[in-house]
């Protein structure tokens, strides 16, 4: 059963677009249901009182895009409003485990869309979707139809493609990654343009490779995640950008079993591609610390994530720590839990 104060969240923010300040994607949905999935939906209804007023009004169609057209419109930002009247129109057609099936791998080798925003409003609304039975409502397959048109039309790739024989666990791996320049400017506005940049690492794609990523697609992104954590808990230089080299895989992980089998492994390789671009684009130069376990936190602070991440009320520190306290709950890693408090400290209120 479908939470209420999340379906009157969908409702009051199914007319708000996927971005707002030019380029800052729009949280309410994700947040929303991360606040449900940490036991305070009651703190949602005041969460979106707060958060909608930042955001713009919903794109409108223009031309609209004909189904045979849509690899030639992949990654054009400006036709947000034509996919997802795409995305509307295919929903309704069939079941939503018919379109994911058929989207997810036509959309994820631009996995990077819009920082990885549009793989995890995805996955959130299929969370919702799975929670909800055989018959959800239709404001859970609108945002579902919204996730992917976001995707869409900010679809963008990065380089390498990795196969995951190599050598290395993920986090000697995730060590050896070439680092970009500081100092040099991306290439657009936040991690987009950055991402962007990467083609002045043009030993990545070779980097990517080293990773020998575990056979069982559920164990690798263990790993990897694990891998993650421990860089975003290492740096505190762009925490935004390491927030989502966590939030990325483990909401890829959140959606795979509603997926063939067959995309397991492609789905594993290309969250590793973007994980590591994250990294390569964003941590230089190297903390040894990145290849440690953070000092377990006092039980009195676990114990208080979820609280303090709902007080805080940034949509970045809901939904990492619902992703952190998740994972944690499957493999144990107290890094997570150090990563999401730390995060938490250095992410200001009103972002």
């Amino acid at each position: 059963m479908t939470n209420d104060n999340l379906l009157e969240a969908l409702d009051r923010l199914r007319d708000t677009g996927p971005e707002f300040g030019g380029f800052l994607a729009n949280h309410g949905p994700m947040a929303a249901e991360a606040l449900t999935q940490m036991d305070a939906a009651s703190a949602v209804p005041a969460w979106v009182d707060r958060y909608r007023t930042r955001l713009d009004a919903a794109p409108t169609v223009g031309h609209g895009i004909a189904r045979s057209q849509w690899r030639e419109h992949l990654g054009n930002e400006r036709l947000i409003g034509d996919w997802t009247g795409l995305m509307r129109r295919e929903i309704g057609e069939q079941p939503w485990q018919d379109m994911l099936g058929t989207w997810w791998p036509r959309l994820l080798p631009g996995m990077a869309a819009s920082a990885t925003h549009g793989v995890i409003r995805v996955a959130h609304a299929v969370r919702s979707l799975r929670s909800a039975g055989r018959e959800p409502e239709e404001l859970l397959t609108d945002e579902l139809a919204q996730g992917l048109a976001f995707w869409a039309a900010r679809y963008q790739t990065v380089p390498g493609a990795p196969d995951l024989h190599g050598s290395d666990a993920a986090v000697v791996a995730t060590a050896h990654l070439p680092r970009l320049d500081p100092s040099l400017p991306g290439r657009g506005e936040g991690i987009t343009g950055r991402l962007l940049a990467l083609d002045h690492l043009p030993r990545l794609p070779h980097a990517l490779n080293a990773w020998g990523a575990p056979a069982d697609p559920d164990l690798a992104l263990d790993e990897l995640i694990g891998a993650s954590a421990r860089v975003l808990a290492a740096r505190d230089d762009a925490p935004i950008a390491f927030c989502h080299a966590v939030t990325a895989p483990a909401a890829v992980r959140l959606v795979l079993p509603e997926l063939d089998a067959g995309l397991a492994v492609a789905s594993v390789a290309v969250s590793w591609q973007v994980v590591g671009s994250i990294i390569a684009a964003y941590a230089a130069p190297r903390h040894e610390a990145e290849s440690h376990d953070a000092q377990e936190l006092p039980s009195s602070e676990v114990d208080e994530l979820s609280h303090r991440a709902v007080q805080h009320g940034d949509e970045h520190v809901i939904k990492l720590t619902e992703a952190c306290l998740r994972e944690h709950a499957r493999t144990g890693d107290d890094t997570l839990l150090v990563a999401a408090r730390r995060f938490r400290d250095r992410v200001g209120v009103d972002r």
